[in-house]
């Protein structure tokens, strides 16, 4: 029987539960324990004192980009992110290869998509015009490589996203890795699978960094030429969001030289993760200022 008092305890439930999700939708998402992924909780730690570097594909300098020397490098030079590209072959397994085809960085000619994993295994990976005894490497070979040594930034370029998730959950790196991923609608394809995936999306608008920061549990975005300014970089740090920047191509040209001024003033806005071609080296430069362990 419904009566006076199950109404009153009803209405107070309501109240309750108003109230709560109030508080809830005021919350800042950085003050949640629990939207933090293992990796980005990493990253936050070590950006409040240090910038942490990402060898653009791979360390790739003494060895074939996106190769397991490449990553075993990386390990070996203190480097914080190695970043690899990842395609799908014709049997649907996930390799690392930059572009669609494979006619650059490999003995051979053709679309990545066109060959079997075994195929692709006929060709040997270049650095310039040398041939290695290096071979394209699956991303599952990566991982075991790089878990616990160095995080992935995972550049997706043609992947089926559950697939890799799939993937990431067998070696428990669901949340060990960072995925930079252009689009918007691929973002939140990859956030509907796992709401605290470590997404990088791009922000080149004001627009977008408002969106990514109310609507991601990733405290990371990248920013490019447009979006890395001052201006910005107070927005984004006021609301306590991580930046990810991109020194190719100038800055790190000059960098690469010996000229510091360029990669001076990317420093100077402090971003919590540069990506660069020349790792090692500015390494070294930011442990001179105390800006690396």
């Amino acid at each position: 029987m419904f009566t006076m008092k199950n109404s009153r305890i009803i209405k107070y439930l309501i109240i309750i539960l108003f109230v709560a999700a109030c508080k809830n939708k005021g919350e800042d998402k950085s003050s949640s324990p629990d939207v933090k992924s293992q990796v980005i909780a990493k990253i936050a730690n070590k950006a409040k004192n240090h910038i942490l570097v990402c060898a653009h594909r791979s360390y790739h300098k003494n060895a074939p980009e996106n190769s397991l020397q490449s990553i075993t490098n990386a390990i070996d030079a203190n480097i914080d992110f190695v970043e690899i590209d990842v395609r799908t072959t014709k049997d649907k397994l996930l390799v690392l290869m930059h572009d669609d085809t494979i006619n650059r960085v490999t003995t051979g000619k053709g679309l990545v998509k066109d060959y079997t994993y075994a195929e692709l295994q006929a060709f040997d990976l270049k650095i310039g015009d040398s041939v290695t005894n290096q071979k394209i490497p699956l991303l599952e070979d990566a991982l075991k490589l790089a878990k616990g040594k160095v995080i992935p930034n995972l550049d997706l370029k043609a992947v089926d996203y559950k697939q890799l998730y799939n993937m990431l959950v067998k070696h428990n790196m669901q949340h060990e890795v960072i995925s930079f991923i252009g689009k918007k609608q691929k973002v939140m394809e990859m956030l509907e699978i796992d709401s605290l995936y470590a997404v990088l999306p791009i922000s080149k608008t004001m627009d977008d960094m408002e969106f990514y920061y109310k609507n991601t549990k990733s405290s990371l975005q990248h920013f490019n030429d447009d979006t890395y300014t001052k201006a910005y970089m107070d927005w984004i740090h006021e609301r306590d969001e991580l930046v990810f920047i991109n020194s190719l191509w100038d800055e790190d040209e000059e960098f690469g030289v010996g000229n510091t001024a360029s990669m001076d003033s990317v420093i100077a806005l402090k971003p919590a993760i540069i990506q660069t071609d020349h790792p090692k080296l500015l390494v070294d430069y930011l442990r001179s200022k105390q800006l690396h362990d």
